[in-house]
């Protein structure tokens, strides 16, 4: 009997189909998304400055990211939004999990720069408009929710349906790694780190099977070295609430990046995924669902 290319032996469609499909209803809208919003732009007097963009490019991803979404699972897929982690069972318990997680992180890296380097702390947030830190602290839940759902969201599932739940986590956190070479003062420690960071953030959400644990660990993370203590984040600088000075070697602490482009940073990461996989967060489980199958052992396509 010929293999067919398209359907599996459940006579559903392939995996990789599905990312397909995925991919080219993202893209499709996102360019879409993109024109209105330059459109939109042109006709307004707000500033084309570094948080103006960045939200801008964040709604535009988040528009196909939904829509993408939601058109695979429920009409190519045929399964809930639920399947997918996108719940609102155990989302409190997930939520806080993970905010806790990020800040017990973050006060690692706080820490150890004490211990590695030379750091001044000093409250900046007097001198910023509260219109900017409400912006940027938008901006942020915003992000977080939007990188989840486009690499820990369907995607990441659906990969690992079809080659295998750590093939997938790794193919999906190196994509993860790659979309932030670009930053400024990237480096190949700093994409190893964010690559690392994707798969602590995948472990996450197989262990609670729900998007809360990984968004609560993503947004807290986010909030707490880039919004809260100043730090640069990913190479971005950030309106905050402290502004955090460090001064050390560069291999350590991370330099212009950031605490992510540092081996202390690689340590906090690989120390949080442990501990992430080792905790049982007594997740809401789908027994009859394929995603569930998968995870016990499954065949891929």
């Amino acid at each position: 009997m010929s293999r067919n290319i398209f359907l599996n032996d459940r006579h559903e469609l392939r995996s990789g189909w599905k990312l397909a499909t995925f991919a080219v209803i993202f893209i499709l809208i996102w360019i879409a998304t993109g024109i209105a919003l330059s459109l939109w732009f042109a006709r307004t007097n707000l500033s084309d400055d570094q948080l103006t963009l960045i939200a801008l490019n964040e709604i535009a991803l988040l528009v196909p990211a939904v829509v993408a979404t939601v058109f695979v699972a429920r009409v190519i897929d045929h399964r809930p939004l639920k399947t997918f982690g996108i719940t609102l069972h155990n989302c409190h318990r997930h939520l806080a999990g993970g905010l806790a997680i990020a800040a017990v992180m973050a006060g690692m890296v706080l820490a150890g720069s004490f211990v590695f380097g030379y750091v001044h702390v000093a409250w900046t947030a007097n001198q910023v408009p509260r219109s900017t830190l409400a912006a940027t602290a938008a901006v942020l839940i915003v992000a977080a929710a939007v990188e989840e759902m486009m690499f820990r969201g369907l995607p990441l599932q659906i990969l690992c349906e079809g080659i295998g739940k750590w093939p997938g986590i790794l193919v999906i956190s190196g994509l993860f790694g790659a979309v932030h070479l670009k930053n400024p003062n990237s480096s190949l420690l700093g994409t190893v780190n964010t690559m690392l960071a994707g798969i602590l953030l995948s472990l996450a959400y197989f262990k609670a099977r729900s998007l809360w644990l990984p968004y609560g660990i993503h947004l807290g993370w986010n909030a707490g070295i880039g919004f809260v203590l100043g730090m640069s984040l990913s190479g971005l600088d950030l309106a905050s609430l402290w502004t955090t000075g460090v001064a050390g070697r560069d291999l350590i602490l991370g330099g212009g990046y950031g605490p992510e482009g540092g081996l202390l940073t690689t340590f906090v990461f690989g120390s949080a995924a442990l501990f992430v996989n080792r905790i049982n967060w007594n997740s809401y489980t789908l027994p009859n669902s394929r995603v569930s199958r998968n995870a016990a052992g499954r065949q891929p396509e």
